[in-house]
C-alpha cells in the first residue's frame, strides 16, 4: 500500500511540474525560515540554563522609595554577603561581583587592553558551574592576588591555556597569580575575560564601605537556596531582613525613605530591563514573541499555498477518486493517500529546507550576530523539531484536500457535467485574503521599524555626536592620568584636532546614580541624579549649549572644588525657575550651581532625559575626547596614535567613535529591523508563489471563455482586467483586515520608546500599494500569457 501511494504521489509531481516546484519551493522556503528563526530563539531562551544550579540561583536587587522616586537597581551594597551569611546559616552560598574596569595585562612583553573584568569571591564557582580546563574551583579565587582566566584571554598569552597555571600576569599596578582556566560555559548575563580574587580588593577597603553602608551599592549579589519553591519565602525573609538592618540605618542617619531587597530568580535576568547598572545589556522578550510569531506565519503561509493549489486542481482528480471508490477504496484509504502525498511532499521540502539552512547559515549569523554551526543538525532536540515540522505542516496542508477530495460521490464526479470545478472558491479566497493579511502586517512593521531607526539616529541629541574620537584611558595608573594635560596640548598642536577633553563619563555608558542634598524652598531635600565626571573642555568638545550661567573655567579657582552644572531636567525636578547660586551637597562637595545645560541624551531614546549633574573632575581615568575635522581622517588618527605611542608606550591605544558608539545603543533593534525586513519579504514571495500558481490555474480553468470573448471583440487589456480584479479585490481586503492589527502591534512596539515617530497614514497606504502592486505585477503575468492565446486553439480547449 506504501508502496502504491508512493509511486501515485511521485507520478502527480511529475505531471505537474509547476505546481509542485511552487508547492515544494514554498514549503521549502517557509521551513528553512522557521528553522533559521528556532535556532535564534532557542538561543535566546538559552541563557544561564547550561549553569548546573539555575534553579535555585538568585540574585538580590536593590528598590529604594524615597523623596526621589522610585528606583530599582541590580546593585547592592558589599555589607550584604556578610549579613546574609550571618542571619541565613541554612543557605548554601552567597557570593558577590563587582566591575574591575578595563585594564591593560602584561605578560613579558604581550600586554593587551582587557574589558570585563570582574572581582569575585572565593564561593562564586561553588555557585556558577563554569567549567575549568585547570585549577580547583573550591580553592582557585580563595587567595589575594589571584586571578581565573577565560580561555579565549589565555590563549592571548600563551602557546596553549593550560600554560598560563601558575603564570604571573600585571594588572594595571598590582601582579596576580593564575590560578584557573575556564571555559566559555554559554549565554550568560555575566560576561567575564577573567575573575579577580575578592580577597584582592577587599584587603584595600575602606572600613566605612565593609560596614552597613547600605546605600553604597557596588556589588551584584547572588544566593544559592535549596531549590525554587524556596524563592517565595525567602522573599518574606529578605523583606524582614531590610526592616531589621537597612531601613533602621536609613533613619539613624537622618535619610528618607526605604529600602528592600527583590529576589530575582536567575533565568530572569536576561529579558529583565527594570533594574539600572546591570552587568550587561538586557535581551527583549518582545522580539523572540515576534520573530517566533514570523515563523508559525511563514510556515502557514507555505500550507496555505499546498491547500489552496490542491483544492483548486481537485477537479484534475476527481475522476480518480471516483473511480477508486468505485472499485471498493474506502473514504479513510483516500484520506490516508492524499495525506501521504503531502508528507511527501513535505519530506522532499523539509530535506530541500536544510540544504538552505546550511546555505544560508553564515548570512543569518552575520545578521543576528550569532555563531550556529552545522552541529546541530546531529542534535536529536533538532531531530524532533524535523520530524514535527514535517507531520504538522505534512498534515496542515494536506488535510483539507484530503477530506475535501475523498468526500466527492462517483455518481457525481464520474459525470462530466456535475464534475466538480476546483473546489471552494470561497475558501481559496478566504486563505489567500489571509496570507496577505500576514504579509502586509510584516510588510507595515518593517516600514514603521525602519522609519524609527531613521528617527533614532536623525534626532537632535542636544550634543554633538559626530568626528569625536574618544580613547579608553587604562584605569590603575596614576602617572599616565596626571601626564593627561601634556598629551591633549600635543595633540592640539595638529590643526586636524579642534578641541580635546578627558572624562570620566561618555554618553551611552553607565553612569553614577548619586544621593544628594538639594536646596529647595531654604531647605535641604534629599535627591538621587545621574553624576558625570568631567574636565573644563567636556561642554565645548560634546557642543552642549548653556542655556545660562557659564562654563566651567580654570579661571575661577574655586570651580574644582564649589562648582557644578546641571542640566534642564535637574532644574525642573527641582522646580527651579533660575538654578544659579542654588546649593548641592555631593560626595565631598558643598557646591553651587554656576551653569544651566541644555537637555542632551546621555542615554538611548527609550528613556527621556534625565536630571544630570556635572562634577568638575580635570584628572579623570575614563576616556580621552578629540574632536576632528572631517578632513584627512586617517592622517589625524595615525598623528594622534603616534602622539600616544611615544607618551605611553607600554599601554596600548584603543580608540573608536562617538557616533558609532552611541548607536550600538539600537544594535538590537537594527537587527530586528534587518532580520524582519527579509522575512517580511519572504512571505510576500510565497505568497506570490501561491497567487501565481491560482492566476495560471484560474486562467487555464477560463480558457474556453476568453477564447470567446477574444472573438467576441474583447482586448488584451480587458482580459487582463477581468482575470485580475478578483484577486486585487481580496488584497483590497487584506490590507482593511491587516491594518489594525499592525496599527495597535506596532503602537505597542512604540511604546518602548520615550521619543518615537507618529503611526502616520501613509505607512499604510505605501504597504498597501507595495502588495497590491506586486500581487498585481503576479497575476497580470499569467493574465497577459492567457489574453495572449489564439481564439481558435482557446475555444477547443476541452
Amino acid at each position: 500500500m506504501f508502496r502504491n501511494y508512493t509511486k501515485i504521489a511521485l507520478r502527480n509531481l511529475l505531471r505537474n511540474k509547476v505546481y509542485s516546484a511552487i508547492n515544494i519551493a514554498g514549503l521549502a522556503i517557509g521551513v528553512a525560515s522557521c528553522i533559521l528563526i528556532f535556532l535564534y530563539v532557542k538561543d535566546e531562551l538559552s541563557y544561564e540554563t547550561h549553569f548546573d544550579k539555575a534553579d535555585r540561583i538568585v540574585r538580590l536587587v536593590g528598590v529604594i522609595d524615597s523623596d526621589a522616586g522610585h528606583e530599582q537597581f541590580a546593585l547592592s551594597a558589599p555589607a550584604l554577603a556578610p549579613a546574609l551569611v550571618k542571619d541565613f546559616p541554612d543557605v548554601e552560598h552567597v557570593t558577590q561581583l563587582s566591575r574591575a574596569g578595563k585594564q591593560t595585562v602584561w605578560y613579558k612583553d604581550k600586554s593587551f587592553n582587557e574589558d570585563d573584568l570582574l572581582f569575585a569571591d572565593s564561593a562564586f564557582f561553588q555557585v556558577f558551574s563554569y567549567p575549568l580546563l585547570a585549577g580547583n574551583p573550591k580553592s582557585a579565587l580563595r587567595e589575594p592576588h589571584t586571578v581565573v582566566l577565560s580561555e579565549q584571554m589565555a590563549k592571548k598569552y600563551f602557546d596553549a591555556p593550560t600554560e598560563a597555571m601558575g603564570e604571573m600576569l600585571k594588572f594595571g599596578n598590582e601582579t596576580y597569580q593564575v590560578t584557573g582556566i575556564f571555559r566559555d560555559p554559554g549565554h550568560s548575563h555575566i560576561n567575564a575575560n577573567a575573575f579577580i580574587s575578592r580577597s584582592t580588593l577587599d584587603a584595600k577597603l575602606d572600613e566605612e564601605i565593609r560596614t552597613n553602608q547600605w546605600f553604597a551599592m557596588s556589588r551584584y549579589t547572588y544566593v544559592l537556596l535549596h531549590g525554587p519553591e524556596e524563592f517565595a519565602p525567602f522573599q518574606q525573609k529578605m523583606d524582614a531582613f531590610a526592616e531589621r538592618h537597612v531601613n533602621p540605618w536609613i533613619k539613624e542617619n537622618d535619610l528618607t525613605g526605604t529600602m528592600r531587597y527583590v529576589v530575582q530568580p536567575l533565568k530572569s535576568i536576561h529579558f529583565a530591563t527594570d533594574y539600572a547598572a546591570d552587568l550587561s545589556p538586557a535581551g527583549n522578550i518582545s522580539y523572540v514573541y515576534i520573530f517566533a510569531a514570523v515563523a508559525v506565519f511563514l510556515l502557514l503561509i507555505a500550507c496555505i499555498n499546498y491547500m489552496n493549489l490542491a483544492t483548486a486542481r481537485s477537479a484534475k482528480r476527481a475522476k480518480e477518486v471516483g473511480l477508486r471508490k468505485v472499485v471498493g477504496a474506502y473514504r479513510s484509504q483516500i484520506i490516508r493517500q492524499f495525506l501521504g502525498e503531502s508528507l511527501f511532499i513535505t519530506l522532499i521540502a523539509v530535506v530541500l529546507a536544510l540544504a538552505l539552512v546550511q546555505i544560508m547559515l553564515p548570512t543569518f549569523n552575520a545578521l543576528t550576530d550569532k555563531s550556529f554551526g552545522s552541529a546541530f543538525f546531529l542534535q536529536w532536540e533538532f531531530m524532533g523539531i524535523i520530524l514535527a515540522i514535517v507531520v504538522f505542516v505534512g498534515i496542515i496542508a494536506g488535510s483539507y484536500p484530503a477530506f475535501f477530495l475523498s468526500n466527492f460521490k462517483p455518481a457525481d464526479v464520474l459525470k462530466s457535467d456535475k464534475a466538480p470545478r476546483g473546489g471552494s472558491a470561497a475558501l481559496r479566497q478566504v486563505l489567500v485574503v489571509l496570507q496577505f493579511t500576514i504579509s502586509l502586517i510584516l510588510i507595515i512593521g518593517t516600514i514603521v521599524v525602519f522609519s524609527q531607526m531613521h528617527f533614532l539616529k536623525s534626532r537632535d541629541l542636544g550634543f554633538n555626536k559626530n568626528q569625536i574620537m574618544v580613547i579608553d584611558i587604562p584605569s590603575g595608573d596614576s602617572t599616565l592620568v596626571k601626564g593627561l594635560p601634556g598629551i591633549k596640548q600635543e595633540l592640539l598642536s595638529n590643526p586636524n584636532v579642534e578641541e580635546v577633553s578627558n572624562t570620566k563619563d561618555i554618553p551611552a555608558e553607565s553612569m553614577s546614580k548619586l544621593l544628594m542634598l538639594v536646596e529647595k524652598d531654604g531647605q535641604q531635600v534629599e535627591k538621587t541624579m545621574n553624576v558625570m565626571f568631567v574636565d573644563y573642555d567636556f561642554i565645548d568638545v560634546m557642543g552642549i549649549k548653556l542655556k545660562n550661567g557659564r562654563n566651567y573655567s580654570r579661571d575661577f579657582k574655586t570651580d574644582e572644588k564649589g562648582a557644578l552644572i546641571v542640566n534642564e531636567a535637574a532644574a525642573k525636578l527641582m522646580g527651579w525657575d533660575d538654578p544659579i547660586g542654588k546649593r548641592i551637597q555631593v560626595m565631598d562637595l558643598d557646591a553651587k550651581v554656576i551653569g544651566l545645560a541644555k537637555d542632551f541624551h546621555v542615554k538611548s531614546l527609550h528613556t527621556e532625559v534625565e536630571p544630570l549633574v556635572l562634577v568638575l573632575r580635570p584628572e579623570s581615568d575614563g576616556y580621552l575626547m578629540a574632536r576632528i575635522k572631517p578632513e584627512n581622517i586617517a592622517a589625524t588618527i595615525g598623528f594622534i596614535q603616534s602622539k600616544w605611542q611615544a607618551y605611553d608606550p607600554k599601554h596600548p591605544m584603543d580608540y573608536f567613535f562617538m557616533d558609532e558608539h552611541f548607536d550600538e545603543q539600537y544594535r538590537a533593534e537594527e537587527k530586528m529591523l534587518t532580520v524582519f525586513g527579509y522575512f517580511a519579504g519572504l512571505t510576500i514571495f510565497i505568497a506570490c508563489l501561491g497567487l501565481f500558481g491560482l492566476a495560471s490555474f484560474t486562467a487555464e480553468q477560463r480558457t474556453k471563455e476568453i477564447g470567446i470573448r477574444k472573438v467576441l471583440g474583447s482586448s488584451i487589456s480587458s482580459i487582463v482586467l477581468l482575470l485580475s480584479k478578483d484577486f486585487a479585490l481580496l488584497v483590497l481586503v487584506a490590507i482593511v483586515l491587516a491594518s489594525p492589527v499592525a496599527w495597535y502591534g506596532m503602537d505597542k512596539w512604540l511604546q518602548d520608546f520615550a521619543y518615537r515617530v507618529p503611526l502616520s497614514w501613509w505607512i499604510f497606504a505605501l504597504a498597501g500599494f507595495s502588495a497590491m502592486l506586486i500581487a498585481l505585477l503576479t497575476v497580470s503575468f499569467q493574465a497577459v500569457k492567457a489574453a495572449m492565446l489564439d481564439p481558435v486553439n482557446a475555444i477547443r480547449t476541452q
